[in-house]
């Protein structure tokens, strides 16, 4: 949509992802809510190719030191989560390959709640890094800006803001699903109760905050740019969540007192393809912040 007051065009799928600002001599000013959120800033297309705003690095894969920066801490918590998840889906998946240290139930169950402790505190960061990008760049013209940092906010028009806080939710019935596990003498019903389903929940979250991650990177709900490292970010997050989502199906057809079945062994496998997926996509958001 255009703005009838100034140079400035909007797109997007149903949320404003895309502001593109009409400079002089034709330049575009191009400002995405993902690259803002991220602080990486805007892009001028010209007519000699694009120019950043922001300071170029030559290898991007290299720079992983900025922890001044919050969106270090999203990539670096969410690195740990999801490597925890990893090697607890492993152990699980193949015990014959894994140490001996892995092998006990307990030593599993912490694992998985440590984890899930380190993907609750990331996706928090991540919330309030949506909540404070502001609106320098003219995506979100009609709203009210805070001058002071915000530990709390409501900007549902906001896509990114959206995705955070809905896997935000996710995050934290995956704290109850995996601390419910703790809990001895459950019966078939009641392990459904407190464990399968605040998992079941979790998976959801993960799915919809995945899949409007992938919608804002693509500016629109389908998109294919395999030379985009954000795209690459949101595809495997979003097979991480389905990943995720299988293994909860899966574990719900275990019969009870039953851990030897193929169920059980599939159940476990998705969740270590979901960490795995998890992992990679943790790691990309380090280059993502230099890259342009």
């Amino acid at each position: 949509m255009k703005n009838s007051h100034t140079n400035i065009s909007f797109s997007g799928p149903g949320y404003v992802t895309k502001a593109i600002h009409i400079l002089e001599n034709g330049v575009q000013k191009v400002a995405t809510s993902r690259r803002h959120r991220k602080g990486r800033g805007a892009l001028f297309f010209t007519s000699e190719g694009v120019k950043p705003v922001t300071t170029s690095f030559k290898h991007p894969w290299l720079h992983l030191w900025a922890p001044t920066r919050l969106t270090w801490w999203v990539a670096v918590l969410f690195i740990i989560g999801s490597a925890l998840f990893s090697v607890r889906g492993y152990a699980v998946t193949f015990p014959e390959g894994s140490p001996k240290a892995l092998s006990a139930g307990m030593t599993l169950d912490w694992i998985f709640f440590i984890g899930s402790l380190f993907f609750t505190s990331a996706a928090f960061c991540q919330l309030l890094e949506s909540m404070n990008a502001g609106d320098s760049e003219g995506l979100y013209a009609e709203e009210k800006l805070a001058d002071n940092f915000q530990w709390m906010a409501w900007h549902p028009q906001r896509i990114g803001y959206m995705a955070s806080l809905v896997q935000l939710i996710g995050t934290v019935m995956f704290n109850f699903n995996t601390g419910n596990a703790f809990i001895g003498d459950l019966n078939w019903v009641q392990q459904d109760i407190l464990i399968w389903t605040p998992n079941i929940i979790g998976c959801i979250c993960f799915l919809i905050a995945s899949r409007l991650a992938f919608m804002e990177v693509c500016h629109g709900y389908w998109g294919w740019q395999p030379g985009n490292i954000e795209w690459w970010i949101t595809v495997l997050n979003l097979l991480g969540s389905i990943g995720f989502m299988i293994s909860t199906f899966y574990s719900l057809a275990v019969p009870p007192g039953d851990s030897s079945t193929t169920f059980s062994w599939l159940s476990a496998f998705f969740t270590f393809q979901g960490g795995v997926c998890f992992l990679i996509a943790s790691y990309l958001l380090l280059p993502e912040m230099f890259s342009e």
